[in-house]
């Protein structure tokens, strides 16, 4: 039986080790990786990044006359940092987002000047300002690499000359900080989607490829173990067979 078994349970060893050989040096890589880079210092940035500040103004509560009466139900009602000061983000069940200013008024799309502004009075880091430019879409990096996710449209971008190139970017229509970006949070990315195998959003833990590597990788390690037990199956027959020798 155990001479049956082996033939088979080889070929399908060696078969999915090559199958999964990349899969599981990526695993490990990237298990290296998460574990090595300081997460919030580097890759969140924050040892550059002074979080916005929010101080609403007394008496910034809304009223009722204020609020846009054609965009069905208000959904959320958030408070933001914007180069123009705190301001108000409404979220409408059918119109979408409203911007208003905590202390009033409609809030104004920012230029390019009050994004530097902006993006300076955020920067603790020792680099170089490199300037602000506003792009029509945040080009993928390292072929998987999405800066800002799903999002789409235009973005202001401010660059610093720092050692991991810090990138923030920031809302057209608010000024609002959406992102702070770097070359570690690059690679932590890269890894983290070929960790899970999503190379797409990034986020499901649950994919069918994900699932399909983890079966196989299991059913190599099983295998190995399956082809160690018969090895030294054999190898302690072929040694109780051996002929005794006494000696006088």
């Amino acid at each position: 039986m155990a001479m049956r078994w082996s033939p088979f349970l080889f070929r399908w060893h060696r078969w999915l080790g090559y199958l999964v050989a990349l899969q599981v040096l990526a695993w490990i890589l990237g298990g290296l990786i998460f574990a090595w880079l300081p997460f919030q210092a580097w890759v969140k940035g924050g040892e550059v990044l002074r979080k916005p500040q929010i101080s609403l103004p007394v008496g910034w509560q809304l009223k009722q006359q204020d609020l846009p009466g054609d965009r069905g139900a208000l959904l959320a009602l958030q408070s933001v940092a914007t180069p123009d000061g705190p301001a108000l983000k409404l979220r409408y069940a059918e119109g979408g987002e409203v911007w208003m200013r905590a202390g009033g008024g409609p809030l104004a799309a920012p230029t390019a000047a009050e994004i530097e502004a902006f993006a300076r009075s955020l920067y603790i880091g020792e680099g170089r300002f490199l300037g602000v430019e506003q792009i029509e879409a945040v080009p993928r990096r390292l072929g998987l690499v999405r800066e800002l996710g799903e999002r789409s449209g235009p973005v202001w971008r401010a660059r610093f000359d720092d050692r991991f190139s810090s990138r923030f970017y920031f809302d057209p229509r608010s000024g609002e900080l959406l992102a702070v970006r770097n070359e570690a949070w690059v690679v932590y990315d890269f890894f983290w989607r070929l960790h899970l195998m999503d190379y797409q959003g990034g986020e499901d833990f649950n994919n069918s490829l994900l699932r399909a590597a983890a079966a196989a990788a299991l059913f190599l390690v099983a295998s190995g173990l399956a082809l160690s037990a018969l090895a030294l199956r054999r190898a302690f027959r072929r040694v109780s067979k051996r002929p005794s020798h006494e000696s006088f």
